[in-house]
């Protein structure tokens, strides 16, 4: 049994992130998915994960780009990569080969200690980034409720609950945990719906303090 750890996967790919995110989950490792190298720097930057698992191509920044950043910013945790192409590229811990080998996978966790979580302290620009990102999460998850879209309204559940909690938004991340837990243990129906809907109010008056902040 792997010891249980906090993983940060970077994955573009909306399927390949959810077969990540089941695998990892399987480890019982707890996980926070992003989907772009952006999300991926911020993310990293709360210093609450043990290990990052990104993919090489990604829109906005990619792995290489995000890993290069971090260590500029001395950034020491482990980062594995994951890449469909041969590469040999220094800052990585281990580069993975795809498809993911459950196993190895599996192997890489246990071998990587855990870390400690530290107070982040946040940079004007780092959080102009959180509410950027914040912004276009509460647009996606309007439009996943028009189309009730309920594993894209998981997704984006999952994706808050990590970063709010580290810019201070716990109620927003309380709330995005318990939506995220409703989403993938029921059928969506219409009081589910509607909780979704009363979330998104939260989301966006959180975003909306922020500019009249």
């Amino acid at each position: 049994m792997t010891t249980y750890k906090h993983i940060l996967i970077a994955e573009d790919d909306s399927f390949l992130l959810s077969l990540l995110d089941i695998q990892c989950s399987s480890l019982n490792m707890e996980t926070c998915c992003v989907e772009n190298g952006e999300q991926l720097i911020t993310e990293a930057l709360s210093y609450q994960y043990d290990i990052i698992l990104t993919d090489i191509q990604m829109p906005l920044c990619d792995g290489i780009q995000a890993m290069q950043i971090l260590r500029r910013l001395g950034y020491d945790r482990p980062i594995f990569a994951m890449s469909a192409d041969s590469l040999d590229c220094e800052g990585f811990d281990f580069i993975l080969q795809k498809p993911v080998d459950i196993d190895q996978l599996a192997e890489l966790f246990n071998q990587t200690p855990q870390q400690q979580k530290v107070q982040l302290q946040i940079s004007s620009e780092l959080t102009a980034l959180f509410y950027q990102n914040l912004s276009q999460l509460s647009q996606d998850f309007a439009t996943a409720i028009h189309n009730r879209d309920f594993v894209l309204m998981r997704q984006i559940c999952h994706k808050i609950k990590g970063g709010a909690a580290s810019f201070g938004l716990s109620i927003l991340s309380q709330l995005a945990d318990q939506l995220q837990q409703r989403l993938s243990a029921e059928t969506l129906n219409d009081n589910l719906l509607e909780e979704g809907r009363q979330f998104l109010l939260v989301l966006q008056q959180s975003g909306a303090k922020n500019e009249t902040a």
